[in-house]
């Protein structure tokens, strides 16, 4: 199903490893050390069988390409889409946009969020969310393993609830009574 190959060119010596991926393509990939080739083989030999195979090249797109496709095929209102695209515009892209997919660790998530505390935190757990539901997404399509928002080193901003006060009837009657004395336009 895999194996592991000496290849010598221009006296450098390195180990290729071939495997068969589950759609059947012949698949390679070069590396410096035999014991490094062997464990790679081993490791996607047993994905194939469990079942478990991501392609290593998958998670190689960027965090802005797939945000592009996942916010297209998102079934949002207009006006909804117009507000991730501008929070992704202004808040992520800039920062993750050009990481690769599969480099992105739940510390550059965190580094991340680090840079958005001059924001408002229920903004800031608006975008975590976004970013949190296209890693998902990445998740899903067979990109990368795990969400990397979803680890435990990784901690959204707390919301906090502000208790509501209603007015008070007189200050509601004291309201309407400036109101009613106002000139209409």
């Amino acid at each position: 199903m895999a194996s592991v190959e000496k290849r010598i060119r221009g006296g450098r010596t390195t180990w290729v490893a071939r495997w068969r991926d589950p759609d059947g393509r012949q698949r390679k990939r070069s590396f410096a050390k035999r014991s490094e080739a062997d464990r790679f083989e081993t490791t996607v030999a047993a994905d194939v069988l469990r079942g478990d195979y991501l392609d290593p090249d998958a998670g190689r797109v960027t965090v802005g390409e797939y945000a592009g496709r996942w916010l297209a095929a998102q079934t949002f209102d207009p006006s909804t889409r117009e507000q991730v695209a501008l929070r992704l515009r202004l808040h992520v892209l800039p920062q993750l946009g050009s990481q690769r997919v599969g480099s992105v660790r739940p510390s550059t998530v965190q580094a991340w969020l680090r840079g958005l505390e001059r924001l408002a935190p229920s903004h800031v757990r608006t975008i975590y969310q976004h970013v949190s539901a296209i890693f998902s997404a990445a998740v899903d399509d067979g990109l990368v393993r795990a969400n990397p928002c979803r680890a435990a080193s990784v901690r959204a901003p707390r919301v906090v609830a502000h208790r509501v006060v209603p007015w008070t009837a007189e200050q509601v009657l004291a309201l309407r009574s400036a109101l009613s004395g106002m000139p209409s336009s």
